[in-house]
């Protein structure tokens, strides 16, 4: 099983790294026979979505470059993570866009979105869940994590993905049960998928 995690922010000095640090730590306990990939979005430097036409609906397409990159990495995964910041109430553009350029490397594949903030993300996470769910057809798994606070002000999270709060600490059960959870709907549906 292949489960991908996603840091969704491309901001200088982001802070999402660090919680998808912690997912990665996660995921390789609750995992172990699992191949664990991190995908940073802000290393990936993706160009912006400005096809003419849907992906969904370009059979000519040809990808190259980061694009490339980005769609094969997630074409391998069975399952993914999408970690993600919340920014005026959503998701960051960035992320969003990277979503705008699948086609249908996610279609019956799960997800769990992790998300951080003030809010635990919670507004974040629901655009997240929306948008890979409605034309894409990724699978949500029922469980979110919500990360309370403010990562990097608080330093809640270390760079190596170690909780230092036991606002974070607490939030590691939750975390746990939505991997198992992923990793359930992973082989359930990579089965179906046949």
């Amino acid at each position: 099983m292949n489960i991908a995690i996603i840091s969704g922010s491309v901001r200088q000095g982001n802070v999402t790294q660090r919680v998808a640090a912690w997912v990665e730590h996660a995921a390789k306990a609750a995992l172990p026979e699992a191949e664990i990939n991190v995908i940073n979005l802000g290393e990936l430097n993706l160009p912006r979505f400005e096809d003419a036409m849907p992906p969904m609906m370009n059979a000519d397409r040809h990808p190259e470059g980061a694009l490339k990159q980005w769609l094969d990495a997630l074409a391998a995964a069975d399952g993914y993570v999408f970690v993600t910041p919340e920014y005026n109430h959503g998701m960051p553009a960035a992320l969003k866009d990277a979503i705008d350029q699948i086609d249908h490397q996610i279609t019956k594949k799960p997800f769990v979105v992790v998300g951080h903030g003030g809010v635990g993300a919670a507004r974040a996470i629901e655009q997240v869940k929306l948008v890979l769910n409605a034309n894409i057809g990724a699978v949500p798994v029922p469980n979110s994590v919500n990360v309370f606070g403010y990562v990097g002000m608080e330093n809640s999270i270390d760079e190596q993905g170690v909780a230092q709060t036991e606002a974070v600490k607490g939030a590691e059960g939750p975390l746990t049960g939505a991997l198992e959870t992923l990793a359930w709907y992973a082989t359930a549906l990579k089965t179906a998928r046949g």
